[in-house]
């Protein structure tokens, strides 16, 4: 799952929120929804950029309104990342069996926090299309915005080799950012925080968890079919320059 643009509005554009990208705020782009074609709002944000500093605009948009990704690139904006949002019944979902390796949560190994620090600041970096982001004030944002018990951690021996949680935003339960060691990926370690997401979703009686993946990391795609994960839609994100400044 992703950081997406949270709700808000501006002077320019009462209920759009136009901000630095998190995590890659030193870039030249402010980050916004758009879910229309809508010259005024695009235009508007563009002046909300201006008084951030930033040169261009960073737009997310979905395939839910089909026809806005091309009004864009008729702006001269480029495709730089898309998400595939997937949701899955959890009374449904197969028990695929026990994790492959041990398991445990930040309420019980809070003395992990440190290493999970530095497995995000890597992991962030390496996800398609961020490899420039800066994690500043993780532990807050990242770690204890979670339930601790719902932050689950694979171990082997001792060492830590992913984590991944669930987060609840409104009524919606999401499988959050997952991490994975360099060096143990293609192990199955995904697999089995997955397991322990979904075993604990049934538990706590959660009806749907909802996940994002970029459409190139084509083994988490592959792992969420195989868990009952069905595609509900697409985000996709683009990258343009700035409208006429109406100073």
């Amino acid at each position: 799952m992703i950081q997406r643009p949270p709700p808000g509005g501006s002077v320019h554009n009462p209920g759009v929120d136009v901000h630095p990208i998190p995590g890659l705020e030193h870039l030249p782009y402010a980050e916004v929804w758009l879910h229309a074609v809508d010259d005024d709002a695009w235009r508007a944000a563009s002046e909300d950029a201006r008084a951030i500093d930033k040169t261009g605009l960073e737009v997310w948009t979905t395939t839910r309104t089909p026809e806005v990704a091309p009004w864009l690139e008729g702006k001269g904006y480029d495709e730089v990342r898309r998400y595939v949002i997937s949701e899955l019944d959890v009374a449904t979902a197969p028990d695929l069996g026990s994790p492959a390796f041990e398991i445990v949560t930040f309420a019980e190994r809070p003395d992990l926090e440190e290493a999970l620090h530095e497995l995000a600041r890597l992991a962030y970096a390496d996800q398609p299309g961020r490899s420039d982001s800066r994690i500043h004030n993780w532990p807050e944002w990242g770690l204890r915005a979670h339930r601790p018990d719902g932050f689950f951690i694979a171990l082997e021996d001792g060492r830590l080799l992913g984590y991944g949680y669930l987060q609840l935003e409104g009524e919606t339960w999401s499988n959050g950012f997952m991490a994975v060691a360099r060096e143990a990926r293609g192990r199955g370690v995904a697999g089995a925080l997955k397991r322990a997401q979904i075993r604990w979703a049934k538990k706590k009686r959660i009806a749907t968890l909802r996940t994002a993946n970029e459409v190139r990391l084509d083994s988490m795609l592959a792992l969420n079919r195989r868990f009952g994960y069905a595609p509900v839609y697409e985000e996709i994100v683009l990258r343009g320059p700035l409208g006429e400044d109406l100073g």
